[in-house]
């Protein structure tokens, strides 16, 4: 006969459990730099992996892939800094200007709006410099947690960058080492996940770089045809926050719809049409035609990533939410659905079987 209740070893037992959850959180929260750092290099060493092994199937060695990779991209970027940083720069230094002039005239329609509309109260809140940025502070916070200062971005750029170097040049022995360290019998299952998310994230990155060009030319042209003095550097936002699916389209549409309202509020309708255009040209021709099937991810877990990885990582991690909720769905599934489903399966099989071995013997 089995006791039932809460016993001293139950109670022992989920004491030490808990303690053991506080140490990690404890320890883990304190390793956020490393655990951030960890994860860019994964991601860079994913995304460009592939091309490497490209070119040494066509005879060019894994090292000299890889030094003409980075240098590929380190001269686009420096390209696009060079030609896009001054007029950037330039539109930036003018919003900034004409802000207080932008906020006065926004808040003097408010205050027309809360006239006509009571209970509002509108004419108590002022909107000026010091009210956007209390705004503004508790979403840049987050920035804080991973670095602080200039020094530290760049030191965690040049680690990222150093570390993705030589894990693309050899990562045979990386891969073997942590497939040694697990059980061999989760060897497979751990491999084949490999492989799904490097292929998931592959197509992500392609889809991301081909979608934030794509909306970057169009929200410029849309927005200089509409006569905008800042329309590249909200191109540039709009193409930048591309990385941020659901939110991020949402987010790049209200500055320049902002800054429309404030000067002919039919302009800001024209701003609204032109990015839900934008947008619906996305969803229906540009993410189909680049990501194919290859990543399936709900708009609600994208939102769930987005927020888990802004509270730990801040604006970092609000960029790099989408991937890892591949990666954490190609685990799930690996590791745990189709495993579960299988026994599934197999208890299903098995109970028709013995139902019909205990009914033979009555048949007689």
């Amino acid at each position: 006969m089995t006791s039932e209740g809460l016993t001293f070893r139950d109670l022992r037992n989920a004491i030490l459990f808990a303690a053991f959850v506080f140490v990690v959180l404890y320890f883990i929260s304190h390793i956020v730099d490393v655990i951030l750092v960890f994860s860019l290099t994964l991601l860079v060493v994913i995304t460009f992996s592939p091309v490497v092994t490209w070119m040494n199937k066509h005879g060019i060695p894994r090292w000299a892939g890889t030094a003409v990779l980075f240098a590929c991209l380190l001269g686009t970027l420096g390209l696009l800094a060079y030609f896009l940083a001054p007029a950037v720069g330039s539109q930036f230094t003018e919003l900034v200007r004409d802000l207080p002039l932008l906020l006065s005239k926004l808040q003097y329609y408010l205050t027309r709006i809360s006239a006509r509309v009571p209970g509002i109260g509108v004419k108590e809140t002022q909107i000026d410099l010091s009210t956007l940025g209390q705004l503004v502070r508790p979403f840049l916070g987050g920035l804080a947690q991973i670095t602080t200062g200039t020094l530290a971005i760049l030191a965690g750029m040049v680690v990222v960058l150093v570390t993705s170097i030589y894990a693309i040049i050899n990562p045979v022995p990386l891969v073997e080492g942590f497939l040694n360290s697990v059980n061999p019998e989760y060897r497979p299952r751990l491999a084949s996940a490999g492989q799904r998310v490097a292929v998931q994230v592959w197509a992500w990155a392609k889809g991301s770089a081909f979608a934030m060009f794509t909306i970057f030319v169009l929200t410029w042209l849309a927005l200089w045809l509409l006569g905008f003095k800042q329309a590249l550097l909200f191109a540039v936002i709009a193409g930048f926050l591309e990385l941020i699916p659901v939110i991020g389209p949402i987010l790049s549409a209200v500055p320049p719809v902002v800054v429309a309202l404030v000067a002919n509020p039919i302009l800001a309708l024209w701003v609204i049409v032109v990015f839900v255009a934008i947008q619906q040209v996305e969803s229906h021709v540009l993410i189909p035609l680049v990501m194919s099937r290859q990543v399936r991810l709900h708009p609600v877990t994208v939102i769930f990533w987005v927020l888990v990885m802004g509270a730990l990582f801040g604006i970092i991690g609000i960029f790099i939410a989408t991937p890892t909720g591949i990666v954490a769905g190609v685990l799930y599934d690996e590791l745990y659905l189709r495993e579960y489903c299988k026994r599934c399966e197999e208890k299903n099989e098995t109970e028709p079987a013995a139902e019909g071995d205990k009914q033979e013997p009555n048949a007689n």
